[in-house]
């Protein structure tokens, strides 16, 4: 609790200083500027956060799919669900590009057996 007392002054005082900015919306402006002091995000907790939320989305898009009989809101659902995914893959680009969420190429072995596999399964059908 102490811990917690301390932050929360060092966050006041902090917080008091910056609210002799002008600002029309004082109140708005004040919670603001504490939030910021008070919870200082990095990039990579802000884009990991919109990457997991994201792919939570999607695994909610999916099963709404599965349980959606209305063809016209199927057809809703599987675009957000694509918008989704695309949005996902854009946060893992993001990452990617700044060391933040590193991948290593797959063997060349493992990429000709996934496609085996999976275009077998495509021509059953």
């Amino acid at each position: 609790m102490a811990t917690t007392k301390k932050t929360t002054k060092q966050c006041a005082s902090s917080s008091a200083k910056q609210t002799s900015k002008p600002c029309s919306k004082t109140k708005t402006c004040r919670a603001t500027e504490y939030a910021q002091d008070c919870c200082k995000l990095s990039d990579y907790d802000i884009i990991s956060d919109i990457l997991s939320t994201q792919k939570g989305l999607i695994k909610l898009y999916g099963t709404a799919l599965c349980e959606v009989a209305s063809e016209d809101l199927r057809n809703v659902v599987s675009q957000k669900m694509t918008e989704c995914a695309e949005d996902q893959y854009d946060a893992f680009l993001y990452m990617n590009e700044r060391g933040m969420y590193k991948t290593e190429p797959a063997p060349v072995s493992k990429i000709k057996q996934a496609c085996d596999k999976f275009g077998k399964s495509m021509k059953n059908k």
